[in-house]
């Protein structure tokens, strides 16, 4: 495949200039676009990977990460849950001067680090949240779980 012949793809159909655009400016075409994006970029996780994370969860409340994933793998597909992809929209870029790219990139990174985690994996790696998403938590108050209410509770767990 030559370079530019996916040009306008993955981008909202805008072309490439998409990616340097804060996503809190995207029109809500070019964040339905995004969205569907950031949807395909999660649905690389497999379903063995999905299911070593969810053995390395459930063995941080005493169970054993092999015999659950083992388990989870041999489970029947069951329909998708609704995550936070499935509300991706316009809305809930308000405010958030992350460009398109920092977005992506995050979210790469979280996909990557789901599928790094294996049985061996402590819960420092399945907590930490990768370098790529500093700008997103700086960008983007709220967008990774953190944001005012978090720094509301830091601020309110000094008091004793």
């Amino acid at each position: 495949m030559a370079c530019g012949d996916d040009e306008g793809a993955g981008d909202g159909g805008s072309g490439s200039d998409i990616e340097g655009k804060q996503v809190g400016s995207l029109t809500a075409e070019e964040a339905d676009g995004l969205c569907d994006d950031l949807r395909g970029q999660a649905k690389t996780i497999s379903k063995e990977d999905a299911c070593e994370a969810e053995g390395v969860l459930a063995s941080l409340f005493g169970m054993e990460c092999e015999t659950t994933r083992q388990e989870c793998i041999s489970a029947p597909e069951e329909p998708e849950e609704t995550d936070d992809l499935d509300e991706c929209g316009a809305s809930q870029f308000t405010g958030c001067t992350a460009t398109v790219a920092e977005v992506r990139a995050c979210v790469d990174a979280m996909v990557g680090t789901i599928k790094a985690l294996t049985c061996e994996s402590t819960l420092t790696d399945l907590a930490q949240k990768p370098a790529a998403c500093a700008a997103i938590e700086e960008k983007c108050p709220g967008a990774l779980g953190g944001g005012e209410e978090e720094e509301e509770e830091e601020s309110e767990g000094e008091q004793p």
